[in-house]
């Protein structure tokens, strides 16, 4: 630890076993918190095969945000060489600063609209800072393309999933039509609450950036609102959403302009976790996506109606 330490010019101190990290921990080979000699507290990942160069890209890109002012932004340590990543004995690492932070409350988070609105926010800068700086290309399939993939595999192995989504794919077909026409901007990737550290209601970070790359104005957005909702679809309607929403309407013009494909892109994205349900084997999580996308069909004029109601006031 003390040379990989030295490689980013800092001094190792001790490991923090003490310490709950939050995200994805599938997202590595392992990973774990240490503090350097002045008392900062870094992440350590030991990153899977083929991850480096990637990774060394999002830190990249990380780094030019940070930069340009994107508030939240945690870039990795760089070597004297600007690296963000190092390599020994052929494990590639990468350090990131690490925060303590809040736990969020489940789910009365999603009540509060203060975090709906420094989520807005937060999209907003981040989109803005893509206009100005290289970003990544899509580091994901497009939404398209990504829900055929998924689809195909579900007739072939769960006939009687796909059977229920004959009911759901229908209802995507203007949205992907029109999928061309909808401008790109730079995406987080993965926004929901859970990848954002929270002190109180404030942001003080964004984590998990492996998905980040343009995507549809839409994309960040739609993704936070999908998993707000998850947690109780009366919370599509209250508290955090429409703030988030409003944010976002009164300060993108490009994503106010597209807001009517906000829900088909909301019910795409859903299907990354019904993927997600599929591999674990979870037949009740299964149910229970295939439940919230029939609701967000069935809902979607109320839904659309009341969120004018709340950007139009």
């Amino acid at each position: 630890m003390k040379t990989l330490f030295e490689k980013f010019a800092l001094s190792f101190a001790r490991q923090r076993t003490d310490i709950e990290i939050p995200g994805s921990p599938e997202r590595c080979l392992a990973r774990f918190v240490a503090e350097d000699t002045e008392g900062n507290l870094w992440l350590v990942e030991k990153l899977k095969d083929k991850q480096a160069a990637w990774r060394n890209t999002v830190g990249t890109l990380l780094a030019e945000l940070q930069q340009s002012g994107v508030p939240h932004i945690l870039a990795p340590a760089r070597t004297p060489e600007g690296e963000s990543i190092v390599v020994l004995d052929t494990i590639a690492y990468q350090m990131t600063p690490f925060i303590v932070a809040s736990t969020l409350p489940r789910p009365a988070y999603c009540a509060d609209k203060e975090r709906g609105r420094a989520i807005g926010e937060f999209i907003h800068a981040l989109q803005q800072a893509g206009r100005r700086i290289k970003t990544p290309a899509n580091s994901t399939p497009a939404l398209p393309e990504y829900v055929a993939d998924i689809t195909d595999t579900i007739r072939k192995r769960r006939p009687d999933i796909a059977r229920q989504l004959e009911d759901i794919l229908p209802h995507l077909d203007i949205f992907f039509a029109e999928q061309d026409s909808i401008p790109l901007a730079l995406a987080h990737g993965d926004c929901h609450p859970l990848n954002i550290l929270w002190q109180d209601t404030n942001i003080a970070g964004v984590i998990d950036w492996e998905f980040t790359g343009d995507k549809i104005v839409l994309y960040d957005a739609a993704n936070c609102i999908g998993c707000v909702g998850m947690e109780h679809p009366n919370w599509l309607i209250n508290g955090l959403v429409p703030e988030l929403i409003k944010t976002l309407i009164t300060k993108n013009s490009e994503f106010a302009a597209n807001i009517h494909h906000l829900i088909p892109a909301i019910i795409a994205l859903r299907f990354a976790w019904l993927s997600e349900w599929l591999r674990k084997d979870d037949t009740e999580m299964q149910e229970l996506e295939l439940d919230y996308m029939k609701l967000l069909v069935t809902s979607r004029s109320e839904i659309e109606h009341f969120w004018k109601l709340q950007y139009t006031q």
